[in-house]
């Protein structure tokens, strides 16, 4: 199993106080070498920590969200070992407060795991013991593991009142005895307290708290190895690397200092949100590992679902501004409950940016799956005793999008084409495609019209199987014709030429579809969706998509491989990009030997 990783990230919070840090620190960035305000970093000279781990070309990391462990290492021996992720990030592992000492009116909120009591490996997403398994499973599926760490603060403990944290651990406002930090181990307590206000003070910044969240003194040899001890217990588990939330409120000294005293060579990416003006700057940090490029994930919504054209995206790079080595993303917890970058309620257009990022060889891809929301702080999926419920696909909250062939798919068009350079760029209004050397080629089509076009492509001459839709491509004479659909995506690599492959087999076969179904509203539109490539892994996907012109009777034609059985339901993406599923349980099928597989149901919605 591939392990070459390294990089760091920010905190998370809820409601009004997470609004105004947002609103205070994720701001489109503007980089300047000269410091505005004059003030010389004084930790850009300091940095002696070894050279930062890296992901090769190939890698991907799937950013699961929220997902117990239990259900990340289900998903490690089904779907995803047949994928080309490689690594997998799991949300915080810590010890952290329990939801009833939460912001009344967030209580169970999603961020209450950034909200450390312990470094005991203990949540609400399950036990010591089965993170460790959660691990094995997945390495023994050749997909390693990234935690997220929370190592600049403590959580909001009250100052008159002793609370019990979520495996047991007692706790205070400075006093976390099962961490091992009293009042002498944080920074301005007593009369010195403050609160980060303003974002151009690098002093405010790194030593105040934040939104009431206590910060450790990192500059203290005992913290540093407090924080190490926890990273190399993570490690001594078999996580191969860690996300380091809110590493711009640590000093890049301290930060350094830290990975110093850390076992073996981990990859590391870091949250740093640079923003104009201020002090702080993601350069600052990239001796340590990779840092997470904010901008990258802006440009994509402002190029795929904004104003800029598409065809723009084949020259992204350090040339548009951008830090490197970069941890490179669509959506995070964070973001997605923003309006800068995307998210899953964007349908289409948030499944074009996540295969343009696998297809295109900038930074380190992190992919992202999690659940729906209403809220800002909306509580994953709970059990009765306040643990987080097993991912269902198909059913629930979870989306498990990464299913989708645009993400799954597109994982191992990635490990497919590593270190290709781009070549064969084209380019027309909010269309675009590119060669991956001569072992892949792309085409990403995030406009309202279907193009067709002839590519000139490096690829062999040849039958390829498109990872997305199943169909098979011919390159002849370094050239190949297609018709794109509007907001659709092709994607074709050398090894992947008779069928199966991430996208499947292409085939001649076919499920013709007469769906009756009741209670959609204008705008809304109607999936078969299902447990294999073809209906999306359980997510919905343009190849799957039903015609409404004969409303209430919602038409299609899916193309699968004669014999497949697969499980189905019916689903209305409605307008505003929630979905509502089918009831029932889920329906099954199989393709018969010969001819076509007629479908002709109804779903009355109530």
């Amino acid at each position: 199993m591939p392990h070459h990783l390294r990089r760091r990230a920010l905190p998370a919070i809820g409601g009004a106080a997470l609004a105004a840090l947002v609103a205070t620190a994720v701001v489109p960035t503007a980089r300047a070498d000269n410091d505005p305000l004059g003030t010389t970093p004084p930790d850009s000279t300091l940095l002696d920590a070894a050279p930062a781990a890296a992901l090769t070309g190939g890698d991907s990391i799937l950013n699961m969200f929220e997902w117990n462990w239990n259900s990340i290492a289900a998903e490690c021996e089904g779907p995803l070992a047949n994928s080309g992720y490689t690594y997998v990030q799991t949300s915080p592992p810590n010890e952290h407060i329990r939801g009833d000492d939460a912001t009344p009116g967030e209580e169970n909120a999603w961020y209450i795991h950034y909200q450390p009591v312990s470094y005991k490996i203990e949540s609400r997403l399950g036990t010591r013991a089965e993170y460790q398994d959660m691990i094995a499973t997945c390495n023994a599926n050749g997909i390693g593991v990234i935690a997220d760490v929370v190592i600049n603060h403590m959580a909001a403990g009250s100052a008159t009142e002793t609370r019990t944290g979520w495996a047991g651990s007692q706790y205070r406002q400075f006093d976390y005895p099962d961490a091992g930090y009293d009042a002498s181990d944080f920074h301005n307590t007593g009369s010195n307290y403050c609160e980060i206000d303003n974002y151009q003070d690098r002093n405010e910044v790194q030593t105040c708290h934040l939104v009431g969240l206590n910060d450790l003194d990192t500059s203290q040899t005992d913290v540093r190895e407090t924080i190490a001890a926890y990273l190399n217990d993570l490690e001594s588990l078999g996580v191969a690397g860690f996300r380091v939330d809110a590493a711009k409120h640590i000093s890049a000294t301290d930060l350094a200092a830290i990975m110093n005293l850390v076992d073996g060579d981990p990859y590391i990416v870091q949250e740093v949100i640079g923003a104009a003006g201020e002090p702080i700057t993601e350069a600052e940090y990239t001796g340590i590992g990779d840092v997470q490029e904010f901008s990258y994930a802006y440009d994509l919504k402002n190029h795929i679902n904004g104003g800029s054209e598409a065809r723009q995206l084949t020259t992204m790079g350090t040339s548009w501004g951008y830090t490197s080595p970069a941890g490179v993303f669509v959506a995070n917890h964070d973001t997605e409950r923003g309006s800068q970058t995307m998210n899953y309620k964007y349908g289409q257009d948030y499944l074009l940016a996540e295969a343009f990022m696998l297809a295109y060889p900038f930074g380190t891809p992190a992919s992202y799956t999690g659940y729906e929301f209403s809220g800002n702080n909306a509580a994953p999926p709970l059990n009765a005793d306040g643990t987080v419920a097993d991912a269902v696909c198909g059913t629930g909250a979870f989306t498990c999008i990464h299913r989708s062939p645009y993400m799954s798919g597109m994982a191992g068009f990635r490990a497919a084409t590593a270190g290709e350079a781009v070549v064969n760029t084209w380019g027309s209004g909010d269309a675009l495609a590119f060669g991956r050397g001569d072992t892949g080629h792309v085409v990403v089509n995030a406009g309202t019209s279907s193009i067709t076009q002839t590519f000139t492509t490096s690829l062999p001459n040849g039958s390829y199987v498109d990872v997305i839709s199943g169909n098979t491509v011919t390159v002849s004479g370094g050239t190949f014709t297609a018709t794109v659909a509007a907001k659709t995506a092709l994607a074709i690599y050398a090894g992947n030429g008779s069928g199966g492959g991430n996208g499947g087999g292409a085939t001649n076969d076919c499920v013709n579809v007469n769906a009756t179904v009741s209670g959609t509203n204008v705008g809304d539109e109607v999936y078969i969706v299902g447990s294999i490539p073809q209906l999306g892994n359980w997510t919905a996907i343009s190849s799957a998509h039903l015609s409404g012109t004969s409303y209430p009777v919602w038409k299609g034609t899916v193309s699968i491989p004669a014999g497949t059985a697969f499980q189905y339901k019916y689903v209305i993406v409605r307008s505003s990009g929630s979905y509502t599923w089918e009831s029932i349980g889920n329906r099954t099928a199989t393709v018969p030997a010969t001819g076509c597989l007629n479908l002709t149901q109804t779903w009355n919605v109530a």
